[in-house]
């Protein structure tokens, strides 16, 4: 999801746009949205769900594109699991209870007939920590992105399902800022660089270059890197960075399926800040 931030960074790509940026990495998606809002950080990349909820609450933030459309979260579970049916009474672990790769993990299991009560979702840190509780028995289950579910299944572990099945068009990360008036050219700055960065990462050219990128960023092996190069830009297409009402919609409806929003629900064009992304298209 951070790959086009790990290229600009290493490209120098913000520092072509006059700006140095300084990266902080939270495990704790509430963290940085409340960092925002304090004023402590100038924008985020987050999964929308935890912004969403602050928002719809009162917070002045806006949501200026959608970063990473293209995840996928797969549901590896321990061999001896064959089927969804095998988690009933154990513990699947999960970042945050309460997260997006939560809410779609609720949703994904009761599409297969587990009901939510009759498993735990346990709190086992962020996807790498996960992975490492996983070989060691400790969790029956857990869902986590690419390069992490690669690893997994190339240890043994069961696949029993992916987002796609019940979300198939999900922002999976977002960049938020704070309301203004006014857009900021830093922001606008920003935003090119990262569009310049998928632009270089979906350069077959630079094939060699993004894995490896990825792969020191993530603390994987580059084989599990080259695979996520493969499901993700083949074709080598770059995203649009278009913030969506659609996306926001499917999250704000994930949130009211699981009582984190009360219904009815306001309309996701309000959360949006489409000004940022008309300037992006406007100076290609």
């Amino acid at each position: 999801m951070n790959w086009p931030f790990f290229a600009a960074a290493e490209l120098n790509l913000f520092a072509e746009q006059d700006l140095i940026v300084e990266a902080r990495i939270f495990t704790s998606p509430p963290e940085p949205v409340a960092g925002l809002i304090n004023g402590s950080l100038n924008v985020i990349n987050v999964i929308p769900d935890v912004t969403l909820v602050e928002m719809v609450r009162g917070a002045s933030l806006s949501l200026i594109a959608n970063t990473n459309t293209r995840a996928e979260y797969r549901l590896l579970a321990q061999p001896e699991i064959k089927d969804c049916g095998g988690l009933k009474g154990k513990q699947i672990g999960v970042n945050d209870g309460r997260s997006a790769e939560s809410l779609i993990l609720i949703k994904l299991l009761q599409a297969k007939g587990l009901a939510a009560g009759s498993y735990e979702l346990f709190p086992a840190g962020p996807p790498l920590q996960r992975c490492k509780k996983m070989k060691q028995g400790l969790i029956a289950a857990t869902m986590v992105t690419e390069p992490f579910h690669f690893a997994l299944e190339e240890n043994g572990f069961k696949l029993l399902g992916s987002s796609i099945e019940v979300a198939p068009h999900y922002p999976f990360t977002v960049c938020v800022v704070r309301r203004e008036e006014r857009i900021s050219e830093e922001i606008l700055g920003f935003l090119k660089s990262l569009k310049k960065a998928w632009k270089w990462l979906c350069d077959p050219l630079n094939r060699e270059s993004a894995v490896a990128i990825l792969s020191r960023s993530t603390d994987t092996a580059e084989k599990q890197a080259q695979a996520t190069y493969d499901l993700y830009l083949q074709p080598p297409e770059p995203p649009s960075l278009a913030p969506t009402e659609a996306g926001v919609a499917t999250v704000l409806e994930l949130l009211a399926e699981s009582g984190r929003l009360p219904r009815p629900l306001p309309p996701a064009r309000k959360f949006i800040d489409g000004r940022y992304f008309e300037m992006l298209r406007e100076k290609k």
